[in-house]
């Protein structure tokens, strides 16, 4: 690479006697550029190799080596539909050797790739759900219903969906019951969110104290994601929760309005007028100081257009 540069250099700076101003930034960028290029040739290579020994190796790979490979094309952002083909005609042939947690990782691979495609590759889905119809009871992980869940949302298996919310409610209460810590990241706390938000009568009631100690779980998380921090006002306000997690989301909603303009101020204010039984004066503060910050941004929006 040093070498390369050096000849580039020779070539475009010093054999050129026309380049003489500012030629240092030019030459900075025209790197830069070809840095870009070259990395990108290489990773473009190292996919291609990646892909070609998958397609060369899958037929005589183990569950182990499956499951590993599955991960490894999302960690390196393929997308080859014909793959998935071959993982499928593979999981086909050797699935009595995959423990259960084996398959729920295949299963949230797929459903997380590039390539999910729901009608193309009908016919793994149902087959993997074929599998865990009688085994989603026996998983006692929560982490491993996390990812079920996904995979039911995202082959829109309404049923399953329903079936797994419930497990994940009952083992998120045994775990605090049993005095349990259980990392929530944002990722996975969307996922309570929605389960908890959720107005079907099929999902069964949370006992209020178990509410309270979520929402606890709530205001130790930094929410960078839109959608999920409506999430979270929606659950504070449907169980009229608030208490300081409240008032600390209002101030992440704050430095989200400063911060980013794409946020829609009409979803906040639609929640707000919901709002009932606010009795606690320090949540009713930031509200207003939430509803000034929108009104300064019209007021900003409607000056810059006149």
């Amino acid at each position: 690479m040093n070498l390369l540069r050096r000849n580039i250099y020779n070539v475009f700076i010093l054999k050129n006697k026309k380049i003489k101003i500012g030629y240092n930034n030019k030459v900075h960028f025209f790197f830069h550029t070809l840095d870009e290029k070259i990395n990108s040739i290489k990773e473009n290579e190292e996919a291609y190799n990646f892909e070609d020994t998958i397609i060369r190796r899958i037929n005589k790979m183990n569950n182990t080596a499956l499951v590993f490979t599955c991960e490894n094309i999302n960690k390196k952002k393929i997308n080859n539909p014909y793959i998935w083909e071959l993982i499928y005609n593979r999981i086909n042939e050797i699935y009595h050797s995959f423990s259960l947690t084996e398959i729920i990782v295949l299963f949230h691979a797929y459903c997380n790739s590039i390539s999910f495609d729901i009608k193309s590759m009908n016919s793994l889905i149902n087959f993997l759900w074929n599998i865990l119809e009688n085994k989603i009871n026996d998983v006692e992980d929560l982490s491993s219903l996390l990812a079920l869940y996904v995979c039911a949302e995202k082959t829109k298996n309404l049923t399953k969906r329903e079936h797994i919310s419930n497990l994940i409610l009952q083992r998120y209460i045994t775990l605090i019951e049993q005095d349990k810590i259980f990392h929530i990241n944002e990722i996975r706390l969307s996922i309570f969110l929605k389960i908890l938000c959720s107005h079907n009568k099929n999902i069964i009631q949370v006992d209020k104290k178990y509410i309270m100690q979520f929402s606890n779980d709530i205001s130790k998380i930094i929410i960078r994601n839109i959608n999920t921090l409506m999430l979270c006002l929606h659950f504070f306000i449907k169980y009229q929760i608030y208490d300081e997690p409240f008032i600390i989301l209002l101030k992440q909603i704050q430095n989200l309005l400063i911060f980013k303009k794409e946020i829609n101020v009409n979803v906040i204010l639609k929640y707000f007028s919901f709002i009932s039984n606010l009795r606690n004066p320090y949540a009713l503060q930031e509200i207003k100081n939430v509803l000034s910050i929108i009104y300064l941004s019209k007021c900003e929006i409607i000056g810059a257009q006149m």
